[in-house]
This record gives C-alpha cells, sequence and structure tokens, in this order.
C-alpha cells in the first residue's frame, strides 16, 4: 500500500532555518511511523491545520513529532494517535 502526504509549506514561527529543517525531518519521520503502525487515515485534504501549543521548552524534534500527530488526528477525526 502506497501513502501520499503532500505538504505545500510548513511554516513553523520563532525558529531558525537549521530548527525549521530539524522540524520537518522530525515531522517526515513520525509520518512514516504512524502510516507503517496501521495509523492510516481516509484520503482527505487539509487546507490549513494549526498543530496548536507545544510543551515549553520543546525541542524541533518534538514539535514535528507534534505537528505530525496533529495532521494524522486531523484526518482521523479522533482526539488520539
Amino acid at each position: 500500500m502506497m501513502v501520499n502526504v503532500h505538504i505545500g509549506r510548513l511554516t513553523v514561527e520563532a525558529a531558525s532555518r537549521a530548527e525549521a529543517l530539524r522540524i520537518g525531518d522530525a515531522l517526515r519521520s513520525r509520518l512514516t511511523e504512524l502510516a507503517a503502525a496501521g495509523f492510516l487515515p481516509k484520503a482527505s485534504r487539509i487546507e490549513r491545520l494549526d498543530a496548536g501549543k507545544v510543551p515549553p521548552g520543546a525541542g524541533p524534534e518534538q514539535i514535528g513529532r507534534h505537528a505530525a500527530e496533529r495532521i494524522f488526528q486531523n484526518l482521523k477525526g479522533a482526539r488520539h494517535v
């Protein structure tokens, strides 16, 4: 089975370019993990998604993972992934 996710633009406020790249890498990694674990949402299109607040002091990897989980939650209509 193939899962195709396209993110046109990832906006990360108050992050350096290096941190934004690390966040993007963590986002991609967590999306892959969720898909491999069988958390496959139905086909959908999201125009814009606010990933919400992350815990204070969260690093780029935590932020990326959080954003990925919010994407899947939104697609599945679930509260927890």
